[in-house]
């Protein structure tokens, strides 16, 4: 499914504003239905700054998002620019980002591209932060959606690597999987 469930969400707020107080922009790399665009918005624009319209926003979100039908409205109005492609299709054209969200997304690749695509991004940034099931936790194609396929699975040795800031290993009781969540800090 397009994420999981939002047991990680607070951990991840926490390593983003501890990254940087005042993000100038920001990418989310498969933002699904745009959870982490939203959760953005709200703190670091509304919560924390007050800046309650559109049109006082400072942060620049940009997302990627491969598969149309997860793009509505709703999206369009949370991100500035939402660019309908395979993040492989893109990654050379991409600017430079205070960090990057990988929320839910590397488990859909093969391992070697995975990996591939964190020393990519390196490149476009100084920190990335990981959602993924930690260890085997299989999917097959969901709502139509054929990269929602999980075809690799990753546990924190396969981010031994890279300069891993901060991890940490989240029980997720609201599936009836009871599977844990992975949430990596990378740093270049």
């Amino acid at each position: 499914m397009p994420s999981s469930s939002p047991i990680h969400i607070p951990y991840m707020l926490e390593l983003m504003k501890n990254i940087t107080k005042t993000p100038k922009n920001i990418l989310d790399v498969g933002i699904g239905f745009g959870k982490w665009g939203y959760l953005i918005r709200e703190y670091y624009e509304v919560l924390w700054n007050q800046r309650f319209t559109k049109k006082d926003w400072k942060i620049r979100i940009e997302g990627i998002e491969i598969f149309p039908k997860y793009i509505s409205e709703v999206q369009k109005s949370i991100y500035d620019d939402i660019i309908q492609k395979d993040i492989f299709s893109v990654l050379d054209e991409l600017e430079k980002y205070d960090f990057i969200i990988l929320g839910d997304i590397i488990e859909h690749f093969e391992k070697d591209k995975g990996h591939l695509l964190l020393n990519k991004l390196m490149e476009h940034t100084n920190d990335i932060l990981i959602a993924t099931p930690n260890g085997y936790s299989p999917q097959d194609t969901w709502g139509g959606n054929k990269a929602e396929k999980h075809n690799s699975s990753w546990e924190i040795r396969d981010f031994q690597k890279y300069n891993v800031v901060e991890h940490k290993i989240l029980k997720d009781n609201l599936f009836e999987e009871n599977i844990s969540i992975l949430v990596v800090h990378l740093r270049k």
